[in-house]
């Protein structure tokens, strides 16, 4: 592009690689600046190069926000699931985070109780399981857009897996947005990887952590035996369990809560 043209705001986007939404939002928020032509946002150049500099300029860490009360924040979220409001997820999810909440709170006691309210509505049969399914799938897109591998040195190398027998791929994912937002290089294997390649990638990349994650209680006694496949005295193992909590996943790294 020459000097002074402009692109679309999902160009813009493209160009930074990030969601529109997250273009979009910086907008808003005046981080991107952007003229609006015919009700269409037109970004310059200039503007988008401000962002990349901004980008690639050492982060200071966050301040913490203190939240009272994690119940509304909670309700609201499950209202964006029930209904499948992507949008609203996803700005309800930036708003916490950008606002200086780390993202492991934010799944522990905003995202797991609308999606255990989501399961009790389809078990009570007030939502069907094309509801509960759309649901999950929502909150993996939302959870998806945090969990880029940050800049800067790692702090070591983690893989996250299941067992084969679990069929749950976003209590995962989530472990690795967590990781990543604490600078941790992740290799994400997602569900369905027999134990022999999850043991060979592990090895091959020379893995510091393993987190082996586990949301269906039938999966425990797999998700045990290639816990200690796994196990050796330079390199931590991590059993999740169903209803345990992504702040016991930074404790068991060493990381500070």
């Amino acid at each position: 592009m020459s000097t002074g043209a402009r692109v679309t705001l999902s160009q813009a986007a493209d160009e930074l690689g990030v969601h529109y939404q997250t273009a979009y939002r910086w907008v808003r928020r005046g981080r991107l600046h952007a003229l609006k032509v015919n009700g269409s946002y037109e970004v310059g150049v200039d503007a988008i190069a401000e962002v990349r500099q901004w980008r690639a300029a050492p982060a200071a860490p966050p301040s913490q926000r203190r939240v009272r009360s994690w119940a509304p924040f909670a309700g609201r979220a499950h209202a964006a699931l029930a209904s499948g409001d992507e949008t609203s997820l996803g700005e309800l999810i930036a708003d916490l985070v950008e606002g200086g909440v780390s993202l492991g709170p934010v799944c522990d006691h905003v995202l797991a109780p609308a999606l255990v309210a989501i399961g009790d509505a389809w078990a009570g049969g007030k939502l069907s399981i094309a509801d509960e399914h759309r649901a999950s799938a929502v909150c993996e897109r939302a959870v998806a857009r945090w969990a880029p591998a940050r800049p800067g040195r790692p702090r070591g190398v983690a893989v996250v897996c299941s067992p084969t027998e679990e069929g749950h791929g976003l209590p995962g994912l989530m472990a690795t947005a967590v990781l990543r937002e604490h600078h941790w290089r992740v290799h994400h294997l997602g569900v369905g990887v027999p134990p022999d390649a999850v043991q060979q990638l592990v090895v091959r990349e020379g893995a510091d952590v393993v987190v082996i994650s586990v949301a269906w209680p039938p999966a425990l006694p797999e998700a045990a035996r290639l816990a200690e496949r796994l196990a050796d005295p330079g390199r931590r193992v991590l059993l999740g369990r169903p209803g345990g909590t992504l702040a016991q996943l930074v404790a068991g790294v060493g990381l500070p809560l």
